[in-house]
């Protein structure tokens, strides 16, 4: 009986962890469309050449790993709903 027991808490446990992965997973893929969002909002209000050019570089930074996290996330087979807006869109 005490076997059967350690195998159920072994299995709890591993469960566990595995929410506790996907959620990390997707409050990253969260966290990045954040920050896609912010840069957008930077390079529609910058002027100077230069910080132009470092929006972009930021811009494929964050798509580049918006895109590792995608990956990341089928290859463990999560998924969600699309993530909702409120009322003002934001």
């Amino acid at each position: 009986m005490e076997s059967v027991l350690k195998l159920i808490q072994r299995t709890d446990c591993a469960a566990v962890q595995e929410n506790e992965d996907r959620k990390k997973i997707v409050d990253e893929i969260k966290e990045v469309c954040r920050l896609i969002a912010c840069n957008d909002c930077w390079f529609e209000l910058e002027c100077d050449e230069n910080l132009i050019d470092a929006c972009i570089y930021q811009r494929e930074e964050l798509n580049s790993r918006y895109r590792y996290l995608l990956k990341s996330a089928r290859q463990q087979g999560i998924s969600c709903t699309p993530f909702k807006c409120n009322e003002t869109g934001v």
